[in-house]
């Protein structure tokens, strides 16, 4: 989690705005273990002052959300809850589908853990991609959430493997999508037509005739990086409708995901590890 203060603080007295209600004695403790990086270094001193473009971040250890969750908790307070979505799970309710989803499991969650809790689903992510998702706990937070997602203060970065080797290998892809009857999208050279959506990728790693891409979106259209990759000649691994390569899973994962809290208003920034098996068909 990354938050930015506005003002030059002492870092100890930063961590106490941005964790309201932590006695001091807890704020030494994330110091003393090493859980505050400060632009990437672990800090230990509560006395360094802090500047507005200094990126601190309190290091959450991630864990079983609860009994039946099949999610990590990657951040929770009483606005907010950030989990990482497994690959195969709904993001939520579809007419044909009767399988468990990411929101009925956090509803049932955060009865338990806040029972006056309104949740509330911000976006989705595919079902067979994996990562980041955020959901809000008050009608305000909700506001605040859907605000930022509908005009693209919140950024999402993604990570993908690719067949082969994108040329560029930094680039931007630009089109209008257009639903088809089966589910699938594709582009129209129609200005009338489909919505815009516009991909930013940049290629990390090559191995054996694929790439592992670092995809920011500028908008969030359904299926948005699946079909621009494929429409390039380079599908996602793994991808059945977009003709991918064949792989374990689908290789796309939401890894970063930047908000404004919205109660505090401060930047926020959360990241995630490479999932281990794109980490494992990079490795192999």
């Amino acid at each position: 989690m990354t938050k930015t203060p506005t003002l030059i603080v002492p870092l100890i007295d930063a961590l106490a705005r941005l964790r309201p209600g932590s006695k001091k004695t807890r704020l030494r403790e994330l110091l003393s273990t090493g859980r505050v990086h400060v632009n990437g270094a672990v800090v230990k001193i509560g006395r360094l002052p802090i500047a507005p473009d200094d990126d601190v971040q309190i290091i959450e250890p991630a864990g079983p959300a609860g009994p039946g969750l099949p999610m990590e908790v990657v951040y929770e307070d009483d606005q907010l809850l950030v989990v990482d979505k497994p690959s195969g799970l709904l993001t939520s309710t579809v007419p044909t589908e009767k399988r468990p989803t990411a929101l009925a499991l956090v509803r049932e969650y955060m009865a338990v853990k806040q029972p006056r809790a309104k949740v509330g689903l911000i976006h989705r992510l595919d079902r067979d991609a994996s990562g980041l998702l955020v959901f809000s706990l008050t009608a305000d937070a909700y506001g605040s959430l859907k605000k930022q997602f509908f005009d693209h203060s919140a950024e999402r970065v993604y990570a993908a493997i690719v067949r082969g080797v994108l040329e560029p290998a930094v680039g931007t892809i630009r089109s209008r999508l257009v639903e088809f009857v089966d589910g699938t999208v594709h582009s129209t050279k129609s200005n009338s037509r489909g919505d815009l959506a516009v991909t930013h990728y940049q290629t990390t790693s090559v191995r054996d005739g694929r790439s592992l891409l670092r995809i920011k979106l500028e908008t969030g259209r359904k299926h948005q990086i699946r079909a621009h990759c494929a429409e390039r000649g380079h599908p996602i691994m793994g991808d059945p409708l977009y003709a991918g390569a064949e792989a374990p899973r689908l290789m796309l994962a939401a890894i970063e995901l930047h908000l404004d809290h919205p109660t505090t208003g401060l930047r926020q920034k959360f990241k995630i590890g490479l999932p281990t098996a794109l980490a494992r068909l990079m490795r192999d």
